[in-house]
């Protein structure tokens, strides 16, 4: 078990773009947890502001466009893989989302990134949707960005208020 105070405290922006990256491929850590304890340290003058948001968006970024382009070559079965879903969940899901994909197209990508749970599906749906490659990434970049941007805000005003250092991660 690591302590996600102690790997940032150590490794900083590195620790800080290699947890986005895993995060953006599979969705772990939780995005909204990481970018809270960024908060939490920009709070505390251990970290940047803009630097913990450049990095974390590029990161998650690359790992929601590796996952995307991955899954749009290697397609359902590799999704299903990825996301670790037995048959059945996935294609509840696979269903639900797709259609909900045909509805909205692209804007749902964009909504879906700024919505808890379903953000970790997005870059699926597009690659199984077979979305365009630059529009999709600039989508999963806003996306990400607007994301970062919230969530470490969030961290940063309450970070006075809270002790990460007892929180831990696998």
């Amino acid at each position: 078990m690591t302590d996600l105070h102690s790997l940032i405290s150590t490794f900083s922006y590195i620790a800080i773009f290699i947890l986005m990256f895993t995060n953006g491929v599979g969705n772990f850590p939780s995005s909204q947890f990481l970018y809270l304890v960024c908060g939490y340290f920009v709070s505390t003058g251990n970290l940047l502001f803009l630097p913990t948001i450049i990095i974390g968006t590029t990161a998650n970024t690359l790992g929601n466009i590796t996952t995307f382009l991955l899954i749009k070559k290697y397609g359902e079965s590799f999704a299903r893989k990825l996301f670790m879903l037995d048959e059945k969940t996935f294609s509840k899901i696979h269903s639900a989302l797709h259609s909900t994909f045909q509805d909205k197209g692209l804007w749902w990508l964009f909504l879906g990134k700024l919505t808890p749970s379903i953000k970790a599906f997005v870059p699926m749906i597009a690659g199984l949707a077979n979305t365009e490659n630059k529009i999709t990434s600039f989508i999963f970049l806003i996306g990400s960005l607007i994301w970062a941007i919230m969530i470490t805000s969030i961290g940063y005003f309450f970070g006075e208020h809270v002790s990460f250092q007892s929180v831990t991660t696998v």
